[in-house]
């Protein structure tokens, strides 16, 4: 893709995702205005993500009407370059008013995340970038120094084995690390962006999920990396430490 247009796209991001975080901010404050349901098991969704998803589309399609978009919510052709929305990441801490929760809006170039955004309304912090960039934070989730966090996160699903996760948990304790589950992987790749978490690691999720926050580890110079599950349409993500096959390898 020519440098121009990922600028202009960068641009269209920011615009898009800090609309889109006040949207979610003012209904998460307002908690009376809106109905949650399950989709599957311990699988929420709310008024909010749908609505939520409908007006990044709008604004998306209004900067670029051309372009594809992709979101958790409502599909679409997931091939090619297109923009891929999760609304709200992080549903369950949505609904039950814990401000752990993201908007993760990233654009996919030839199947490849290049662009990302991951904002988190309740927490006052938007984290954008390009993958070979330099990664901008606007609020107080600074960058804080390397090697600085006793923290690596890992996430849950229906999708991973608890087996294989309780293992892959007490290879990061032995490792000296405190494991924390925070119910986010956008919010919490982003946090491992600002090195606030020193890894994430999570089996069995969706690229809507992890691809806005693998764009933010790579432009904070963290490895990241993104590999198909077995599962169908399903992926795995390890981010800020070392990637190693047994790590990545779905049972």
């Amino acid at each position: 893709m020519r440098a121009h247009a990922l600028t202009d796209r960068l641009a269209t991001l920011h615009a898009v995702i800090s609309e889109v975080a006040a949207f979610t901010l003012e209904r998460f404050h307002d908690r009376d205005g809106w109905t949650a349901e399950t989709k599957g098991p311990s699988d929420y969704v709310s008024a909010v993500d749908r609505d939520a998803e409908t007006l990044a589309r709008r604004l998306l399609a209004d900067s670029g009407p051309d372009d594809l978009v992709v979101g958790e919510e409502q599909g679409g052709n997931a091939t090619g370059s297109y923009w891929l929305i999760d609304p709200v990441d992080g549903t369950a801490n949505f609904i039950s008013g814990i401000p752990i929760w993201s908007v993760s809006i990233a654009y996919v170039a030839a199947g490849t995340p290049v662009l990302g955004a991951v904002a988190l309304p309740a927490l006052e912090t938007l984290v954008w970038a390009t993958s070979d960039g330099s990664l901008n934070v606007d609020g107080p989730l600074q960058m804080i120094g390397a090697n600085a966090s006793a923290a690596f996160g890992i996430g849950r699903n229906r999708e991973w084995p608890t087996a294989h996760r309780v293992k892959i948990e007490g290879e990061i304790e032995a490792a000296g690390y405190h494991v924390v589950s925070l119910g986010s992987c956008a919010a919490s790749l982003a946090l491992v962006a600002t090195g606030r978490l020193a890894g994430y690691i999570e089996h069995g999720t969706n690229l809507w999920d992890c691809a806005a926050g693998h764009v933010l580890c790579l432009a904070a110079s963290k490895p990241s990396l993104i590999v198909p599950d077995h599962a169908d349409q399903k992926v795995s993500i390890i981010a800020g430490a070392e990637l190693r096959p047994v790590d990545l390898s779905m049972p």
